[in-house]
């Protein structure tokens, strides 16, 4: 039997971390430098910031500074280096990337129910919750420094799992009023039939990613472990996210440039993404 309270047992449970943090940041670092299409087309000017797009490219940057900045800190660190406020730093960014892969999601039935008040301060409401509990461990955290580095967090357990659980219910919510929404659309609707069936495997791989981390931490095993999935669990959830944004933008695309061809206008070599997002697909429902 496992004594998981056991100093060298918890110090074997920081290096896993430790080793999980870096092959997570390998992961993400090589999906963002194949998936910035969006990024360079507003760069170069090829489509327009709206709001429904902030959520993507700020969860993005946050998850990747996130990151670089684990696996900082769980390297040998200055004596200098304030740890407690490197860590603060880490969980806002850590914690508003899950938010804002969720927001992803949860921009749809938000646009779709605009003519519905009670249900856009429902899911206002939802989603202020939602950040209150991400943002909540930035007040109520230790630090447990290991070998010179400035280690990993110490975060109470139900506060870990409440975090999970609540993300699941969320993620869920805004699938299912999505769907309700779009009940009275035809189903030769490309785009939404992108929308219904990526919004389904992406509630689907975050309820199992999270499901995970959270069964870990309620069985509060030590302060590695109740750690260990969680940033696993913030990678593929930002992934998921991430790549409905760019398949329905694809699909407007493609969309805009068969309506182009069939007024006979020559076609181009030229990637165009949409200027518009699925606010005006919405006008039609």
């Amino acid at each position: 039997m496992v004594n998981w309270t056991d100093p060298e047992v918890v110090s074997q449970c920081g290096i896993i971390v430790e080793h999980i943090n870096f092959l997570c940041l390998g992961l993400y670092a090589w999906e963002y430098s194949r998936s910035w299409q969006v990024e360079l087309a507003l760069i170069c000017r090829r489509i327009q910031l709206r709001w429904p797009l902030l959520p993507y490219i700020t969860g993005r940057i946050l998850l990747l500074t996130s990151m670089v900045m684990i696996c900082w800190l769980s390297s040998p660190t200055p004596p200098s280096v304030d740890c407690h406020s490197a860590f603060l730093a880490f969980v806002f960014a850590g914690n508003a990337s899950i938010g804002c892969s969720s927001l992803n999601l949860m921009v749809r039935p938000f646009i779709i129910w605009r003519a519905f008040k009670y249900i856009r301060i429902f899911l206002v409401l939802a989603t202020v919750g939602h950040w209150i509990m991400l943002l909540r461990v930035m007040v109520d955290f230790s630090v447990m420094e290991v070998d010179g580095s400035c280690g990993f967090m110490v975060i109470d357990h139900t506060d870990m799992t409440s975090i999970f659980v609540y993300t699941m219910c969320y993620d869920i919510l805004a699938l299912a009023l999505t769907i309700i929404g779009l009940r009275n659309t035809p189903s030769s609707s490309a785009m939404w039939k992108i929308l219904r069936k990526q919004g389904i495997t992406y509630v689907l791989i975050t309820c199992f990613v999270n499901i995970i981390p959270s069964v870990v931490a309620s069985l509060n095993l030590n302060a590695a472990m109740n750690v260990v999935f969680a940033m696993p669990a913030s990678v593929v959830s930002t992934i998921a996210s991430s790549r409905i944004v760019v398949a329905f933008l694809d699909a407007q695309s493609s969309a805009s440039t068969e309506e182009t061809s069939s007024r006979g206008v020559p076609l181009t070599t030229m990637l165009t993404l949409p200027t518009s997002s699925f606010m005006d697909a919405q006008d039609s429902v």
